[in-house]
């Protein structure tokens, strides 16, 4: 039985498919499957993961309709029978040493998520992300308050919410059942990983090896606009009030991501190809009346530290130049 399960899922990941396989089957670690998941694809994707499936028994594929990321990580776990769940991004590769620091981390420590550091690569370029974090064990109110902190956190200095520098136990994922939310295509990961860290009492930190390239691909849906992004941000706000425990620490951590999330919605809606299209998102986004009221729970003082002027102009209601300047931004986009 292998240690570790390694999901892809694939789509339309024809131009760099093969550097993420070359790196996952060159691990020194190899008692692991590969769960390979092509969701749809419509390019070459698919003949090239049957290709180094035929070469390598490890190598599982799965194909299904396009249904998103989420349901694809979902279609992984599912066929997981390791005793530890790895994800890496098709468009994305891992250091050669990566699964093994990882696994022999997770199984030292007793840990039940193990993160380790990451790379992000811009033209080729890889830039090391600093953690604030140290290096170590995190046990009981200490794991906890690594979880508070994901709530809000958004600073790059802090833990980025990404599956893929996080190795799972697999029984963590089934007691109870923990899955990605289907139909979520923007912050799925934020949503997963922050119930998961609410649910663990053991977490190893090996922050200060930095082991996946996270490549910043301008095709990726982190770079176009995707439709009804702002009402995937009120699905993850309601989950996350639901699933968590009720405590004034975890409403405000959620009372301000969920500000953080507006001034992305707000970017994703300047991507929009029409001017009808950005009017009626942005509108959509400024006159929530749970995003007013999140607005209202922070004081001037943390609000405008924060957000700074957008916090000031939401709180004193001015919204009109809220949306002058987003649309300023609509038309470069559109001139650019």
């Amino acid at each position: 039985m292998p240690k570790v399960s390694i999901v892809v899922p694939v789509y339309n990941a024809g131009k760099y498919i093969e550097r993420c396989l070359d790196s996952i089957i060159g691990q020194t670690f190899r008692a692991f499957e590969v769960i390979l998941v092509n969701d749809g694809s419509g390019d070459s994707s698919l003949r090239i993961l049957e290709a180094y499936a035929a070469k390598d028994d490890r190598l599982k594929v799965i194909s299904q309709e396009n249904q998103g990321p989420s349901t694809a990580r979902n279609t992984g776990i599912d066929n997981a029978s390791g005793d530890f769940v790895y994800f890496v991004d098709a468009d994305d590769y891992i250091a050669d040493d990566a699964i093994e620091k990882l696994y022999t981390a997770a199984v030292n420590s007793g840990a039940e998520v193990t993160i380790c550091g990451l790379y992000y690569v811009k033209d080729g370029l890889p830039k090391e992300h600093k953690i604030t974090y140290k290096p170590g064990v995190y046990e009981g109110d200490k794991s906890r308050q690594i979880a508070l902190d994901l709530l809000s956190n958004h600073s790059y200095i802090y833990l980025p919410p990404y599956s893929v520098i996080r190795l799972i136990r697999r029984e963590v994922l089934e007691k109870p059942r923990l899955r990605y939310t289907e139909g979520i295509m923007r912050s799925e990961d934020y949503l997963f990983t922050t119930e998961l860290h609410f649910r663990i009492d053991r977490l190893c930190l090996i922050t200060d090896q930095p082991l996946y390239y996270y490549i910043n691909n301008k095709d990726s849906i982190t770079n176009t606009y995707v439709r009804n992004y702002w009402q995937m941000v009120g699905k993850i706000n309601e989950t996350l009030l639901n699933k968590l425990p009720e405590s004034t620490d975890i409403k405000k951590g959620l009372d301000t991501v969920l500000i953080y999330r507006s001034l992305i919605a707000l970017n994703n809606a300047a991507r929009a190809e029409q001017k009808e299209i950005f009017a009626a998102d942005a509108d959509e986004i400024l006159q929530d009346r749970i995003l007013l009221a999140a607005i209202d729970s922070l004081s001037f003082a943390q609000g405008f530290k924060r957000f700074k002027a957008y916090y000031l102009l939401m709180r004193l209601r001015l919204k009109g130049l809220v949306k002058f300047r987003y649309y300023r931004k609509y038309s470069r986009v559109q001139n650019g």
